[in-house]
């Protein structure tokens, strides 16, 4: 099955059924984030975690299976500078994921990069190690309806 019939059956089961992904999250046991973009094709789980979702949404034996499928994640603009190559990766990957999160929870529209502050601090990490927290702070734009 191809990476998008697959992310149109699950997301149609999904919302047919009113499970949000924090709910999935919750029934995998996993980061909601991992399961969204994991969802989305652009990560994958376990034949257990599959099989949870799988019951939860009443996704048919070969849907299921898809979720187990190594991910061909997206395709992005390639740069050549190691650090804002890993950002695009990380947009690449749960940029999908992250959308469908932002529109379940705030509804339709998108985070403004005007009204908007991003900061980045040196955190440690459970073994000690060091560790990069970006956080992105924007406000949320609803969609005009006219």
């Amino acid at each position: 099955m191809d990476q998008q019939t697959m992310r149109d059956r699950i997301k149609a089961k999904r919302l047919a059924k009113k499970v949000t992904l924090a709910q999935v999250a919750k029934a995998v046991g996993k980061n909601p984030t991992y399961v969204a973009a994991a969802l989305t094709g652009n990560h994958r789980l376990t034949p257990d975690e599959a099989k949870k979702v799988g019951k939860l949404l009443g996704l048919d034996t070969d849907t299921t299976s898809s979720l187990t499928k190594f991910p061909v994640r997206t395709d992005f603009p390639n740069t050549t500078d190691p650090f804002k190559y890993r950002l695009l990766e990380i947009i690449g990957v749960y940029g999908d994921a992250l959308r469908e999160m932002a529109n379940e929870t705030f509804g339709d529209g998108i985070m403004s990069a005007i009204d908007f502050t991003i900061d980045m601090e040196k955190v440690t990490g459970t073994q000690g190690e060091a560790r990069c927290k970006i956080t992105l702070n924007g406000k949320w734009l609803e969609y005009k309806r006219f």
